[in-house]
């Protein structure tokens, strides 16, 4: 899938356990006035006021991708490398531990932005549609195709992290991954600096055409909400 200009994918990993709320919802204020949706990555066994947070901005619109299937601390083969059946096991843990907390997901983000076509074909069975690895943000079709894409490595906000794209020299998608605590003035630095580089917002959630975002009137407006809601 092509397009003249690239799309502009912002996603916020760390919200998982102690993750700094205060600080993700500056990241958001910054990232709301400029009208960009941003993914959010929430860890396989998210404390509930993260997943109530997430739940809320899922409500305006944006995707929660589940970020992992354990916690970082556990041990575990890389996803690159899982077959399908130990991917569908972790999954299954992972998923029951999300609907505990009532927190619906739309996709899947492998820690290290790597997932092999075991994990793919074990998301696909298991109702997951849409993937975000190294490669871009996928939507994924029967035993885990690869259906509809935007093409794009991930790039973290600390330049000696930062690559340039490998597969193609004009990317389809600027994917812009930022931890939960960074400095909204970090965050919409980098924003900015991709806008004006002719990147147009790109919301995961538009790759899964049962969701539509919510228009950011009353109803949309971050300060009608509650986190606790």
């Amino acid at each position: 899938m092509g397009s003249v200009s690239p799309r502009l994918l912002v996603s916020v990993t760390g919200l998982g356990p102690g993750a700094p709320l205060a600080a993700a919802v500056a990241l958001a204020d910054a990232l709301d006035a400029r009208r960009v949706p941003v993914t959010w990555l929430a860890g396989p066994r998210p404390h509930p006021e993260v997943a109530a947070w997430a739940t809320a901005r899922r409500r305006l619109g944006e995707a929660v991708l589940l970020h992992g299937t354990r916690p970082e601390a556990e041990p575990g083969r890389p996803y690159r490398r899982l077959p399908a059946h130990e991917a569908g096991l972790r999954l299954t843990a992972a998923l029951r531990s999300r609907d505990a907390l009532g927190l619906a997901v739309d996709g899947f983000a492998a820690p290290g932005w790597a997932a092999s076509p075991g994990t793919r074909t074990a998301l696909a069975a298991a109702g997951i549609g849409l993937l975000l690895d190294d490669g871009g943000v996928h939507r994924l079709g029967l035993g885990g195709a690869l259906v509809t894409s935007w093409e794009g490595p991930a790039v973290g906000p600390e330049p000696c992290r930062t690559r340039p794209a490998r597969r193609r020299a004009e990317p389809d998608l600027v994917h812009l991954a930022l931890p939960a605590g960074l400095p909204a003035a970090t965050a919409g630095e980098l924003v900015d600096r991709a806008l004006a580089a002719g990147a147009t917002p790109l919301g995961a959630a538009e790759l899964l055409p049962r969701r539509a975002p919510r228009p950011r009137g009353a109803a949309g407006d971050p300060e009608q909400w509650s986190i606790t809601a």
